[in-house]
C-alpha cells in the first residue's frame, strides 16, 4: 500500500521492510481530478500498469504500489505465499493493516465473492471497503482479500484502491482500472516462497500469476519429494530410454544403471557401465 501502509514480507522476515518512495501528504496539497481515459502504459522489471502521468511507482520482485503525486490516491496488490497456519480473507486483511501502520481502521460494508479453484486449491474472497488513517490522512478504501488454506498452510492475497475521504466517490470512477492493470510479466523472476507478490485483480484471468504459482508449487513438490527420499534413503532416477522415473536405494554411488528389461538398478563410483546392456539413469 502506500507510505506507511505498505510492506514487503521477504523469505522468513514478515513485514521488516518498507516500501521505497515514500511520499508525506502535508494535508495542504489541493486533489486533482483524473479521468479514467488519462493513463499511460509502464513496464517495470516484473510488472507491467496504466497509471496517469506523474504518477509514482514502487516495484519490486515483490509487487507494486502506484500512488498520485499528491499522495491522495494509491493502487497496489500483494500476495503472501505458504504461511503457517490457516486464516479467512478478512483475518488476512486485518492482520496486515494492523502491521503496516493503519490505524482507525473501520469496515464500512463487507461483501463474500464466488470461491475460485486454482489446481487442488479453492480461494475464498471477499470485498471490503473501509475507512482508516495513514500518517494522520484519513482514506477509504475498496480492497479485495483471498485466502486458499492447504496442509496447515495459506496463501493470501489483497488488491485494491484507497482515496482521501474525500476524494473516494471519484476514486471510484478511474481507480478500479488502474489496480486492475497490474499485471505480472516476469514470473521466474518474482518466485519465492513466503514472499509478497502482487497479483492482478482477478487472478485467474493473469497468466503470469498462474505460471507464478504453478511454479512454485514445483518447487515446493520437489522439496518435499527430495526431503522424502533423503528420509528413506533413496533417490528418484530418470531413464530416458524408457521415459520412466525410478525410485531407488541410494547405495551411496555416483551414477546409476539400468538393464533394459529390469528394474533392477546398479551405482558405480565412475561412469562405466557395470555390464553389457546397461543404460544410464539420471538423477531426478
Amino acid at each position: 500500500m502506500h507510505p506507511n501502509c505498505r510492506a514487503l514480507l521477504v523469505l522468513a522476515v514478515l513485514l521488516s521492510i518498507v516500501w521505497p518512495g515514500h511520499f508525506f501528504f502535508d494535508g495542504t496539497t489541493r486533489a486533482v481530478n483524473y479521468s479514467a481515459s488519462d493513463r499511460q502504459p509502464h513496464q517495470g522489471e516484473y510488472f507491467k500498469w496504466v497509471a496517469p502521468p506523474g504518477w509514482r511507482h514502487s516495484e519490486s520482485n515483490a509487487g507494486v504500489t502506484l500512488t498520485s503525486p499528491d499522495g491522495r490516491y494509491s493502487a497496489f496488490l500483494a500476495m503472501l505465499l505458504r504461511s503457517k497456519g490457516s486464516r479467512t480473507p478478512l483475518d488476512f486483511l486485518q492482520w496486515m493493516l494492523s502491521r503496516t501502520g493503519c490505524t482507525n481502521v473501520r469496515i464500512l460494508s463487507k461483501r463474500n465473492l464466488p470461491a475460485q479453484r486454482m489446481s487442488y486449491q479453492v480461494w475464498q474472497f471477499v470485498e471490503v471497503t473501509l475507512s482508516y488513517k495513514e500518517q494522520g490522512l484519513p482514506v477509504t478504501g475498496k480492497i479485495k482479500s483471498g485466502v486458499a488454506n492447504y496442509s496447515g498452510m495459506n496463501d493470501a492475497m489483497i488488491v485494491g484502491y484507497r482515496a482521501a475521504h474525500d476524494d473516494f466517490q471519484n476514486a471510484q470512477s478511474f481507480m478500479p482500472k488502474i489496480a486492475k492493470s497490474i499485471i505480472l510479466t516476469n514470473a521466474a523472476g518474482a518466485n519465492g516462497n513466503d514472499t509478497v507478490i502482487r497479483p492482478k485483480n482477478n487472478p485467474l484471468d493473469n497468466t503470469g500469476m498462474i505460471k507464478a504459482w504453478e511454479k512454485n508449487q514445483e518447487i515446493h513438490d520437489d522439496a518435499m519429494r527430495k526431503d522424502a527420499n533423503a528420509r528413506r534413503g533413496t533417490v528418484d532416477l530418470y531413464d530416458s530410454s524408457t521415459g520412466e522415473t525410478i525410485n531407488a536405494r541410494t547405495q551411496h554411488k555416483k551414477y546409476y544403471w539400468r538393464q533394459p528389461g529390469s528394474n533392477a538398478v546398479v551405482g558405480t563410483d565412475t561412469y562405466n557401465p557395470p555390464g553389457g546392456g546397461y543404460v544410464p539413469l539420471t538423477p531426478h
